[in-house]
């Protein structure tokens, strides 16, 4: 049994826990399990893309370079 099969079977199990443990609903709940994988599947992909795009975009942008005579040191003096 691969892990995607495992996956799917302790949903399944879950299922029919969360539904009382019903005698003869087996295949609906394999099935719901079954589409619950696909769907979390399909969100990580999706995930995935976005993450990647975005990467993407970020390297293209030019990163200013903050010159050090620029940068000031916090104040010690309180403004009071």
């Amino acid at each position: 049994m691969n892990e995607k099969e495992q996956q799917q079977r302790e949903r399944a199990y879950k299922i029919w826990e969360d539904e009382g443990r019903p005698e003869g609903a087996h295949e609906d709940h394999w099935r719901r399990a079954q589409k619950q994988h696909e769907l979390a599947e399909q969100a990580s992909d999706d995930v995935t893309k976005v993450n990647q795009e975005a990467d993407e975009e970020f390297a293209k942008q030019d990163p200013k370079p903050v010159e050090a005579p620029n940068i000031r040191p916090p104040s010690t003096v309180s403004p009071d």
